[in-house]
């Protein structure tokens, strides 16, 4: 099945430096709504992973946090995410490149068109960084337990570096950020005080 196209105007608004679009409630409720059947796999149950911790056998489900999303506006596109903005209402935030490109800014009313998105957005692990974790459990376990956004932050951070002298001074300091990402709380404290 095709991802259905989502049409609506929009005026832009700001929430501290942060510019926004509120998505319609029917039209977000058809995106959650397909993005939570997810495609059917081998086993007919769907294949879309929702937030940890959403409720289980006899209990109602959550709808699902954080939508990815193809969105047009002004006839420029960009990949972007509804995110929740209380009350069972979704909104998008346009960056300053998206802005820029449909010449549109706060107070402005803008065309949207929304559609699933369904491709992985997930960053390759850059080689040096893949192996240094190889070598590291702890660390890689700490890695894999970011959320896919902070990981993203984390590789595009790391991979920022290209000088050699560079890469490997932030390899070290990745490093050592996950493996005291690691270690529990309270034996993390413990260990700064006795330094």
């Amino acid at each position: 099945m095709a991802p259905t196209n989502q049409r609506f105007l929009a005026t832009i608004y700001k929430i501290w430096m942060m510019r926004h679009v509120d998505v319609p409630e029917q039209i977000a409720r058809a995106l959650v709504k397909e993005f939570a059947c997810g495609d059917k796999g081998a086993t007919g149950k769907p294949t879309a992973k929702l937030d940890k911790g959403t409720p289980t056998r006899g209990r109602k489900e959550a709808p699902p946090k954080y939508i990815p999303v193809f969105a047009i506006v002004n006839g420029r596109s960009a990949r972007v995410t509804l995110v929740p903005a209380g009350g069972g209402r979704y909104r998008i935030q346009l960056n300053t490149a998206l802005r820029k490109a449909a010449r549109a800014d706060v107070g402005d009313v803008v065309g949207v068109e929304l559609r699933l998105d369904r491709e992985s957005r997930e960053l390759p692990v850059p080689a040096d960084l893949r192996a240094a974790l190889k070598e590291h459990p702890k660390a890689r376990k700490a890695f894999d337990s970011f959320t896919p956004g902070h990981r993203r932050h984390f590789i595009k951070w790391f991979d920022a570096a290209k000088a050699p002298e560079t890469r490997i001074r932030r390899m070290g300091q990745a490093i050592d950020f996950l493996l005291e990402r690691a270690v529990p709380r309270g034996q993390a404290s413990s260990r700064r005080s006795r330094r």
